[in-house]
């Protein structure tokens, strides 16, 4: 057996699910018993993100029912969001209000009673929120906003200390950023002394630095402690025209899998990298393919051609055509050039054809941003390029209805695996790591949306890291998500989006409760 999975063996041991129910004793603050020594098994927790508490401006108390409904369709764990002045007195974070704590020992119960995890976690923490607004004092910086949050977590210690971490865990504070290493290893440490000197078996739950990016290998030796990344990579697909995040209703439309098309053609001026587009596929004749052109460096003559038959060639050269193209600056000593108004090149076959092959066959190079292919009496497939620098082009297949299809042995999964890599790194050397939260916002297509979901169950499920999609109801999850482009099932009161919930259920190995 591998040195790396013994490691990972050897820590989980220590966070084995243990069977059998733990009674909360609520009357007495929880109890004073020690916590159980009994640890969960992370990677075996699938489920949602719960918002009741999430913003001070939309606090209520959490729903049984969605304690009761995520338990019958077959999950079992919740995560909770919590905004502290949710439960605090106005102006004075150190001032607990207990009607408001009574309604987070009242979900905690729930989770008992319907056999799910929950995890508390401070979304707005003294000191710092990942959103606006921006607090008043700094958590990395200010020693009393560091003082408040170890005594928040240290009441919250007190508070549950007679409930096992099988049913309940604490995540200090969600998705940090905006700080040095340093101040984010004295801030997280703090708070786990604090929680372990009430309750050392209490799990902990640190997200990664950087906005729940980076692990953390000085956070390896400390137990019960495990790490939390997230599952919103590429942006672009995850936050499509999310009103919060400034500019992406601008973003281009996504699409998932990344097809891998090549936005650029390089000419003879650059023969290492000189390489024609190969379209495959069942062309009719009619059949029409637009490139978009978007960036020209000075001089290019684009060529296509059906089974080696000239079917369309043109030169694009700012100087013997200068109304059509004006100078942009480019960071450097070189002038480029882009179109005055929209510029494609356009290939309409005749014939019937199996490969176009199109290539720059004169000067250095010019970039497109779309491929468009109209088949006959069709819907225009566009298909999004990438003009990342210095990548030669590939082969495609191209379906019959137009689709372009990423070339033979690509892995579609690619940017997953990328941004997953330091936390399956950090794994192998033992530590037990979880996705706290992930999905996509309701103006990605759905099929797209669907589509990217699955490649990041796959990935997670490889790596037996679980998850906590966000949310449960609301614009991320499976039920009310306001999406223009789902069928619904009426579901007890609600808008159930069924085939997302079958993908999820399918990944987490779900018995639904009949």
């Amino acid at each position: 057996m591998a040195p790396a999975v013994i490691l990972r063996i050897v820590k989980r041991s220590r966070l084995v699910f243990a069977a059998g129910l733990f009674t909360l004793a609520l009357a007495a603050g929880f109890g004073s018993e020690p916590a159980s020594p009994d640890q969960p098994d992370p990677a075996t927790w699938h489920g949602f993100n719960l918002l009741e508490k999430f913003t001070l401006q939309r606090s209520t108390r959490f729903k049984e029912d969605d304690f009761k409904w995520i338990a019958e369709l077959g999950f079992n764990f919740v995560r909770l969001p919590m905004d502290y002045r949710c439960y605090t007195e106005p102006g004075d974070w150190l001032k607990f209000r207990e009607d408001a704590l009574r309604e987070i020992d009242e979900a905690i119960a729930w989770g008992e009673k319907y056999h799910v995890h929950v995890c508390l976690n401070l979304h707005r923490a003294p000191g710092f929120c990942i959103n606006p607004p921006v607090e008043a004092l700094d958590l990395w910086k200010d020693r009393e906003a560091q003082d408040a949050f170890a005594a928040h977590w240290a009441m919250f210690a007190r508070r549950y200390r007679g409930i096992p971490s099988t049913w309940l865990s604490f995540n200090l504070l969600n998705e940090p950023t905006r700080n040095t290493r340093e101040s984010y290893l004295l801030v997280n440490r703090r708070a786990i002394a604090a929680i372990h000197a009430i309750d050392p078996r209490r799990l902990v739950v640190v997200d990664g630095n950087n906005v729940g990016r980076d692990p953390t290998p000085e956070l390896l030796a400390l137990e019960p402690v495990m790490q939390a990344t997230r599952g919103y990579q590429p942006s672009t697909i995850s936050h499509y025209k999310a009103n919060w995040v400034k500019g992406s209703d601008t973003w281009r439309v996504p699409t998932w899998p990344p097809t891998h098309l090549v936005g650029r053609f390089y000419g003879p001026s650059k023969p290492e990298l000189k390489s024609p587009l190969v379209l495959r596929g069942d062309f009719r004749p009619g059949t029409e393919i637009i490139l978009n052109l978007t960036q020209l460096s000075a001089k290019a003559k684009l060529r296509a051609t059906a089974a080696g038959v000239l079917v369309n060639e043109r030169t694009f050269d700012p100087k013997a055509d200068p109304n059509a193209w004006k100078s942009v600056p480019s960071g450097s000593s070189w002038v480029y050039h882009q179109p005055v108004s929209p510029l494609a090149f356009r290939v309409v076959l005749t014939k019937t054809a199996y490969e176009l092959a199109i290539e720059n066959v004169d000067g250095d190079w010019i970039e497109f941003d779309t491929l468009t292919v109209q088949p006959p009496g069709g819907t225009p497939q566009v298909t999004w390029a990438d003009s990342t620098w210095g990548r030669r082009q590939m082969p495609h297949d191209v379906t019959r209805e137009g689709r372009v299809v990423p070339p033979a042995g690509t892995n579609v999964a690619q940017p997953l695996i990328e941004y997953l890599k330091p936390w399956r790194e950090i794994a192998a050397k033992g530590e037990t790591v979880f996705v706290g939260e992930w999905g996509c916002f309701n103006r990605t297509p759905h099929a797209v949306a669907l589509g990217w979901m699955e490649s990041w169950l796959e990935q997670w499920q490889q790596a037996e890291f679980g998850w906590a999609l966000w949310n449960f109801r609301g614009s991320f999850g499976i039920l009310d998500s306001g999406r223009a482009d789902v069928t619904y099932e009426e579901w007890r009161g609600h808008k159930l989006d069924r085939e997302m919930l079958t993908l999820l259920q399918r990944y987490a190995g779900a018995t639904p409760k009949r």
